[in-house]
């Protein structure tokens, strides 16, 4: 696990899933301006998990593969569901989105000592 990219993701998750969350309140949400982040946050989960599989020794294997597993799904899944509109209900997903996201990235962290 690289500590610094874990912190980081976990960091902009949190900050994203806030500003998704304020701007779908405004009404202001717009797929678009966030394909960037989605890219550059499934590639750093990507990197997580291929360092936390060739490093970390978990005490529970299981629950750590499927917090990796579901690192890696939940992002794309609920961006291919979401880019399909700009209303406030595909604003609040992605907004959910990151936020779980922050999480899992934490709980992979702590699964893996």
């Amino acid at each position: 696990m690289i500590e610094s990219l874990a912190f980081a993701t976990t960091v902009v998750c949190l900050l994203s899933g806030l500003t998704a969350l304020v701007l779908t309140a405004a009404g202001r949400y717009h797929w678009p301006r966030w394909r960037p982040l989605a890219v550059l946050l499934e590639l750093a989960l990507l990197a997580q998990a291929i360092a936390s599989v060739a490093s970390d020794h978990p005490a529970e294997p299981a629950t750590h593969g499927a917090y990796l597993v579901t690192s890696l799904v939940v992002l794309p899944a609920g961006t291919a569901w979401g880019a399909r509109g700009t209303t406030r209900s595909a604003g609040a997903l992605l907004a959910v989105l990151l936020l779980t996201l922050a999480v899992l990235v934490v709980r992979i962290r702590t699964t893996a000592r």
